[in-house]
């Protein structure tokens, strides 16, 4: 290689002697000679001081391994193969899985059923059979001296049943009621001539009447009581269906003795409605 690159460099100096005008062609070819031999040899150096595997080579896993670990970084765990020795017993697969089934049989039975837990203590529901007529209660109560609003507001609360456990407020499971003697029901301070009953007789401009509490507990006495205790009752369907299980008679008769009505006192909570009214202001 050295001879001839010798042999081409004294050509192009007697080239460049004896054609100036050439010189600088020859020039460029010149130096890219040099820079090619001088690769050339660079290349051979390299090769003659370490093999080019050792340089350009990736580090094998060995290698790697003896590389220490970044912090906070852990190394995988290696596979872990055991060797089941020629004198052990043989497995019982049967056996296992007996034990196995044996195990969920017991793990489901200490498990508690929820509805277990609330047996007895469900919300229970009115049905149909509820609100039939014949699972129905008649009360007789005696309006004679016993205040209105007071004695209004039981009736509603019987009408509509809330007093029994299975009350429920979108069904009719109340009971019956007959009040008697109407025109003895009471009322406290000045109602009896400041508290007012509206009517309308044909429904034209003009065709109200009104009249006071004693005016028309002369007229129809039975109306008292039924309008106060419709106001206490749901207005709609179920409203006017309650309102028909209410009975009010003026005297102490009434038709209902074959339904053996039972006799409703107000006592205990309730015997306010019982008590002597004060008339006018004190």
């Amino acid at each position: 290689f050295f001879s001839v690159y010798l042999l081409f460099a004294m050509a192009t100096a007697q080239l460049y002697v004896e054609a100036p005008a050439k010189r600088m062609s020859l020039a460029c070819v010149a130096s890219g000679v040099l820079a090619g031999a001088a690769v050339v040899m660079v290349g051979l150096f390299i090769k003659d001081a370490a093999p080019a595997t050792q340089l350009f080579a990736v580090p094998t896993t060995a290698a790697m391994t003896r590389i220490p670990m970044a912090t906070g970084m852990q190394q995988r765990p290696s596979v872990v193969t055991y060797a089941i020795p020629d004198d052990a017993p043989p497995v019982d697969e049967a056996a296992i899985a007996e034990e196995a089934a044996e195990a969920v049989i017991e793990e489901e039975e200490e498990q508690v059923n929820p509805k277990d837990l609330f047996d007895g203590q469900k919300t229970y529901y009115p049905k149909l059979a509820d609100t039939q007529a014949d699972k129905k209660l008649w009360y007789a109560i005696d309006a004679t001296d016993l205040r209105l609003g007071r004695m209004a507001t039981e009736i509603a609360r019987i009408l509509r049943g809330s007093n029994k456990p299975m009350y429920h407020p979108a069904m009719d499971i109340g009971d019956y009621v007959i009040v008697y003697n109407a025109e003895k029901v009471a009322v406290s301070g000045n109602k009896r001539t400041q508290k007012l009953y509206r009517r309308h007789t044909t429904g034209r401009p003009g065709s109200m009447k009104v009249e006071t509490f004693d005016q028309l507990q002369a007229r129809v006495p039975e109306r008292i009581v039924e309008q106060a205790v419709k106001g206490m009752l749901p207005k709609g369907i179920l409203g006017r269906q309650l309102f028909r299980h209410l009975k009010v008679y003026k005297g102490p008769e009434h038709p209902h003795a074959a339904q053996n009505p039972i006799e409703f006192k107000f006592e205990g909570k309730l015997a306010k409605a019982a008590e002597p009214v004060t008339r006018g202001r004190p």
